[in-house]
């Protein structure tokens, strides 16, 4: 816009500076020639001199001002393009500090699961472990807990015992020391209620309680026998033959012989039978067994 107004301005400017030239140069425009008398034209010719050369000196004052006006409107071109890229430098420069500042964008949330209709399924127990079998022949070591012996033991009698050690089979604990044990009495032979026998006592073992599964049926035997008073007894039967006859004879004159024949025999058989031997075993006896079959104990 300042360009086109100077370039409006350019002649009033150029008919300003050819009066100020002429004002200073004392002379004023030339009036519209008059008719020159007929004397006065020997005089024309200097004065179109003048006026071409001031004419002169107008174009060429002219020329220069149109130069300084071209450069004028050079550099303020110049200066609006330089304005203009200065513009869009600061505009580049605040939208990239702009973006700089900007944070960074969250990422976006993971889908979520959606929930199954089916239920989950259940994991897999893992197999129970093998039955522990202790074959037979295995043996076990089992502490009394009671007397028993073969004076006062009948068959059928029960028999109380414990572990006294582990039983472990393939590596596996099948029961533990202390254990009870329970056992019958199935063979009794008394040295003082029998002449002529040896004295023997027999015991089956046929519970054992293993673990928190209750009791297993075992079958493992014992038996022990004592020295035989076979001898003694007859001896015994003997000598008290005799004190029968005397007491027989005191019972009657006449038939004495035979009446105490008889009661001395029958009082020697039940003096030998109360002087026999005895097998006679200790509560904290410990008794060494073997399983007569195989037994199957519960897992541990």
């Amino acid at each position: 816009m300042q360009i086109h107004s100077i370039r409006r301005l350019v002649p009033a400017l150029v008919a300003g500076v050819a009066l100020i030239t002429l004002a200073g140069c004392g002379k004023s425009p030339a009036p519209p020639p008059a008719e020159a008398p007929a004397d006065a034209t020997a005089a024309a010719p200097a004065t179109s001199a003048d006026a071409a050369a001031a004419d002169a000196a107008r174009a060429a004052e002219l020329a220069a001002k149109e130069k300084e006006l071209a450069e004028r409107e050079a550099a303020l071109k110049q200066q609006e393009v330089e304005q203009e890229l200065a513009r869009r430098n600061a505009e580049a420069a605040a939208a990239q500090q702009a973006a700089a500042r900007k944070p960074a964008p969250k990422p976006a949330p993971a889908p979520t699961k959606v929930a199954s209709a089916q239920p989950a399924a259940k994991p897999v127990p893992p197999p129970p472990p093998p039955p522990l079998v202790a074959p037979a022949g295995t043996q076990l070591a089992i502490e009394l807990t009671s007397p028993v012996s073969s004076k006062t033991a009948t068959v059928g009698s029960t028999v109380q015992g414990r572990l006294a050690s582990d039983l472990v089979v393939g590596g596996r604990l099948a029961a533990a020391a202390g254990s009870t044990v329970t056992g019958t009495v199935t063979q009794v032979v008394s040295g003082s209620k029998k002449i002529g026998g040896t004295p023997t006592l027999g015991i089956t073992f046929d519970s054992l309680a293993a673990g928190t599964g209750g009791p297993v049926a075992i079958s493992a035997r014992f038996v022990q026998q004592a020295a035989s008073d076979t001898a003694k007894d007859t001896a015994k039967v003997v000598g008290t033959t005799a004190a029968g006859a005397i007491i027989g004879h005191q019972v009657s004159h006449k038939n004495g012989a035979i009446v105490g024949g008889v009661l001395g025999g029958a009082a020697g058989l039940a003096i030998a039978q109360n002087t026999g031997g005895e097998v006679s075993l200790a509560a904290g006896t410990v008794l060494t067994v073997s399983l007569d079959g195989s037994v199957q104990f519960p897992p541990g």
